[in-house]
């Protein structure tokens, strides 16, 4: 039985390297290949209420609940987008920032495969695009085999460049869901992008403590599936909950600053 990929893109170029990316790792391993650009799509700004933590719907009526249920129905989740401007495109962030929603799918999302594919046309350009585009599969729960940076600016330029191994280096990993760590990457989290703190590496998505070797000094659980059931039910809710209790005094201290409000 063939897998069901699942490729989520943020671009507007319809033949892009992150769509011809996909079909060319969905027919590597002759699986059936669903694409989802996020310009198409109407995601609008989270509004920071909560109701989707405390179980209840979320009252923006838009695309991201269909989003969600178009991954829960996948067997792998690409990831398969391009840098602007040093990071991810403003619709894959929007996506992002609306993925609260996405714990009532946890469960089920964390037994998913997922790879991470970024895409730049310069080296000195790339930027820590790949580390958003990991932690939305951190966020969803997706276990992730591989995050790879591509340097391909021209549509299909990969396909004539060594960038082509890289694809197929995918491709395996997805089949034989082998986990692999590219140079310069955390061992931990897979991450590009790091902190130096005397001296040492400190990675911003797992919180991971490494050397200037990238070994492992002291690991760092942030994103992990237990985390991220962690602040989103207990530590989110927890300020939501301190928030009820001190609203009243924090607008009595607002109307001290600015005077009387709405």
């Amino acid at each position: 039985m063939s897998k069901k990929l699942l490729s989520i893109v943020s671009t507007e170029r319809k033949k892009g390297n992150s769509v011809l990316a996909s079909k060319y790792i969905a027919k590597a391993l002759n699986a059936e290949l669903e694409i989802i650009n996020l310009v198409k799509k109407d995601i609008r700004p989270c509004k920071a209420c909560y109701r989707c933590l405390y179980g209840e719907d979320c009252k923006i009526d838009d695309d991201v609940e269909e989003i969600l249920r178009k991954i829960d129905e996948c067997d792998v989740l690409l990831i398969s987008s391009p840098v602007y401007w040093l990071d991810a495109t403003g619709n894959l962030k929007a996506f992002i920032d609306r993925c609260f929603m996405s714990m009532k799918y946890f469960e089920r999302f964390k037994n998913k495969k997922g790879v991470v594919l970024t895409f730049h046309g310069f080296e000195d350009m790339k930027g820590w695009a790949s580390a958003t585009h990991l932690v939305l599969a951190k966020v969803l729960g997706v276990d992730v085999l591989a995050n790879i940076e591509i340097k391909s600016a021209l549509p299909a330029e990969m396909f004539m460049t060594e960038s082509i191994k890289k694809l197929d280096l995918v491709a395996e990993a997805i089949k034989e869901e082998k986990r692999v760590v590219m140079d310069g990457q955390c061992p931990v989290c897979l991450n590009t992008v790091f902190r130096v703190i005397d001296g040492k590496l400190d990675c911003p998505v797992c919180g991971s403590l490494l050397d200037t070797e990238l070994n492992i000094l002291k690991r760092g659980e942030r994103f992990t599936p237990e985390w991220v059931v962690k602040h989103f039910s207990v530590e989110l809710i927890g300020l939501k909950e301190k928030y009820k209790e001190i609203k009243d005094e924090l607008k009595r201290q607002t109307e001290m600053i600015f005077g009387e409000s709405d």
